[in-house]
């Protein structure tokens, strides 16, 4: 029988190792699965998620909105569609706008469209 060097005792130990942090990682995601399940059945914190999700939507619209004026307003010779930035328009669609100097009144805004996005 031959003796065990030095380098095979270290790999043996990474691998072990290895072992154990993939089981420490199974362990703590089927906790963090199960933790996440019991969070979202109360009604308190679906609610919560579901405003949260809704700024976030109203976020987004809001940064594509601004985006989409500095696009039109950097390519006022060559116009492009409102939503993919590239095709040029075929036509116009509406779309509505918060106003900001009044709560809850809406401006329709007038966004150029390519027809395929």
């Amino acid at each position: 029988m031959r003796a065990k060097s030095g380098a095979e005792t270290v790999s043996n130990s990474d691998a072990q190792a290895r072992g154990e942090i993939a089981t420490a990682c199974v362990r703590r995601r089927t906790y963090n699965r199960e933790y996440m399940r019991t969070w979202r059945s109360d009604p308190r914190h679906r609610q919560r998620e579901r405003a949260t999700r809704q700024k976030a939507y109203y976020a987004r619209k809001l940064r594509d909105a601004i985006e989409y004026e500095m696009r039109v307003a950097a390519s006022t010779d060559n116009p492009v569609c409102g939503f993919c930035g590239k095709l040029p328009p075929v036509t116009e669609i509406i779309r509505l706008r918060i106003r900001e100097d009044t709560d809850g009144a809406y401006v329709p805004v007038r966004i150029p469209y390519c027809g395929q996005c």
